[in-house]
């Protein structure tokens, strides 16, 4: 999303000064990264690790939740298992009762809205809840931003940065949720922060779910960074067989 395209008091706080929401930022880690119970959803795309390095600057002992859903880029796995040992991290790794085939098999793969709701509860929120009921976390820092999606943005528009969900029970902290994606790639290349590199090898714009749909445009992409899952996906949900050779061609 641009900026021009947001409601008005959301594109007002995205506008803003760089400097004045970074503080905001630090002030938001500051009041809730020390309690009990914190606690950061760390995808390690950028925008998640640029939370986890602010709430590390905090509490070095803070709760890390990564979701392993089970179609995660390799890429994505070599940079959890270097943080973890290089910035020590109190890391939880939860993983689906479910795979995303299973899912895929009980609902009929959809790039709409029923199949994504259905796909991120079993592979990443129902394991979260779980955890979080297990260890008593209540103050859940993540790296969502207002650009990133409507969902995302809609969700800001009616909540802010901060605010306590009654549906999980745990309070919902955005330390960078009206920070632009250069305002992102700026704060990383100034504290030389490490970056996932499925960014630079499949020109991804965010990364996930190597197979998650709920962006535009995820059949392309997964035809371009794993073709032979593309090639599954699309005989075995959409009775479209592939040639070998289109395959290889894309």
């Amino acid at each position: 999303m641009k900026p021009a395209s947001l409601p008005q008091p959301i594109r007002a706080e995205v506008e803003k000064p760089f400097s004045e929401k970074l503080e905001r930022a630090k002030q938001l880690v500051r009041v809730f990264a020390k309690r009990d119970g914190a606690f950061v959803s760390c995808s390690f795309g950028k925008d998640s690790t640029v939370v986890l390095w602010l709430c590390l600057k905090e509490n070095p002992d803070i709760t890390v939740v990564f979701n392993n859903t089970g179609v995660e880029f390799p890429e994505t796995l070599e940079l959890k298992e270097r943080l973890k040992a290089e910035w020590r991290l109190n890391l939880v790794e939860t993983k689906p009762r479910r795979s995303f085939w299973q899912v895929a098999e009980e609902h009929g793969l959809d790039f709409g809205r029923k199949y994504r709701d259905a796909c991120c509860d079993a592979l990443k929120d129902a394991p979260t809840r779980e955890v979080v009921g297990k260890l008593g976390l209540k103050f859940n820092f993540t790296g969502l931003t207002a650009l990133e999606s409507r969902v995302r943005m809609w969700r800001l528009c009616g909540s802010g940065e901060s605010y306590y969900s009654r549906k999980d029970g745990v309070w919902r902290i955005h330390p960078i949720a009206y920070w632009t994606p250069e305002e992102v790639w700026r704060f990383i290349r100034e504290n030389s922060l490490p970056v996932n590199s499925a960014y630079e090898k499949y020109g991804l714009e965010r990364v996930g779910c190597m197979f998650c749909t709920s962006h535009v445009g995820c059949q392309k992409q997964v035809s371009r960074v794993n073709r032979k899952a593309y090639s599954l996906i699309q005989e075995r949900f959409f009775r479209q067989k592939l040639l070998d050779a289109w395959v290889a061609h894309k």
